[in-house]
């Protein structure tokens, strides 16, 4: 894939493409700005979407303040919370000028292409949400883990922990893929990134609770009115911080207004579905493009 570099109202934002033809498949990681465990960021998805480039046009961003996209200049909702990541992504995909666009996206970055569904239908050919407990009814884990890891954050072996217990299989976590996170936590605007949202308190302060809010305030919404483009749930059977209630919970929730919803639950996979389970990854995702075109 190819690393290209766009102007966002003013970030400096990095995405990878490849391909060409077709509508662009667009792929939002998940993580959160400011963690020193994760480091989540376009390259996560270099696997899936070098594949799918064999069809068509795709995309990975780094979200706003994540992998090597800079950081919020303003320390209010327009950056460093949830709210200020879609508004970001959706300025993204207005500057790319190549939509509509379907939409996947993984963890949090569920939470950021539903949204921009819901808010820019007219930007959007179809949405795909993956192992995302943001978007999704119930109770998440990934505090739970976090505790139990015994490292300093941001080294070598607190990364190693959480990318490791987020699996079903570690044996498929790839050396390559820890380094690039490195890299990643290494850089200065992360660090400055993980300063501010913990020692600086905005995690706290502003982060959790206006994801809180936003989170009602999407419920009641997709209670109330339809998604209006087709979706496709990709849930892992074993994902130890998304329990697949949650799935089945964001299953009802959308299918309750939008007959045309899909939900494909797949064995043996942790958090990162994706990886752990690519070609099955691939063929669903596959299936459900080209069902926007055939009328299913």
């Amino acid at each position: 894939m190819h690393e290209r570099w766009i102007d966002v109202g003013g970030i400096r934002t990095r995405y990878l493409i490849a391909g060409s033809g077709g509508r662009p498949v667009v792929f939002v990681h998940g993580g959160t700005i400011g963690d020193a465990n994760s480091a989540s960021s376009a390259d996560d998805f270099i696997p899936v979407a070098t594949i799918m480039a064999e069809r068509q046009t795709a995309i990975a961003v780094d979200r706003l303040g994540q992998g090597y996209t800079d950081n919020p200049p303003l320390d209010d909702e327009n950056g460093w919370t949830m709210k200020g990541s879609v508004r970001h992504f959706i300025h993204f995909l207005e500057a790319l000028g190549l939509g509509p666009y379907h939409l996947v996206g993984h963890s949090r970055g569920g939470y950021v292409v539903t949204r921009t569904t819901l808010e820019r239908p007219d930007l959007v050919e179809s949405l795909t949400i993956g192992d995302s407990n943001t978007v999704a009814p119930g109770g998440a884990r990934n505090e739970g883990l976090h505790i139990r890891n015994p490292h300093p954050p941001g080294s070598r072996e607190a990364l190693r922990f959480s990318t490791m217990h987020y699996s079903f299989d570690p044996s498929l976590t790839s050396p390559e893929l820890i380094e690039t996170k490195l890299r990643i936590l290494g850089t200065d605007k992360i660090r400055q990134a993980i300063a501010k949202m913990g020692a600086g308190g905005l995690r706290v302060k502003r982060f959790l609770p206006d994801l809180t809010a936003d989170r009602e305030d999407l419920f009641m919404r997709l209670e109330a009115q339809p998604i209006k483009r087709r979706v496709q749930i990709l849930w892992a059977y074993n994902d130890p911080t998304a329990p697949i209630e949650m799935g089945y919970n964001l299953m009802r929730l959308i299918s309750k207004h939008q007959p045309r919803v899909s939900m494909h639950v797949i064995n043996q996979s942790g958090h990162s579905l994706y990886r752990e389970r690519l070609p099955q990854f691939v063929r669903v995702l596959k299936d459900h493009i080209d069902g926007c075109y055939d009328g299913i």
